[in-house]
């Protein structure tokens, strides 16, 4: 705890965040437009869009890993 408080705070814009965020929204508008304007069945959308949704979950996870 004491050496964590001794430690300079890095300074500095939050790249990891930012890209997360921009895949994050990438990902939900390449879902949402395969809903609205896509003519395949049904179930091949949803595989799709699960696969997807993974992906955003796992980018999420990784983002809140802590910082040794």
């Amino acid at each position: 705890m004491e050496q964590k408080r001794n430690m300079p705070i890095e300074a500095g814009w939050p790249w990891k965040d930012l890209i997360g965020f921009i895949l994050c929204i990438a990902l939900t508008a390449f879902a949402l437009g395969g809903v609205l304007y896509s003519t395949y069945d049904p179930k091949f959308v949803l595989i799709i869009l699960t696969g997807l949704s993974f992906t955003q979950a796992m980018i999420q996870l990784v983002k809140l890993q802590p910082k040794d």
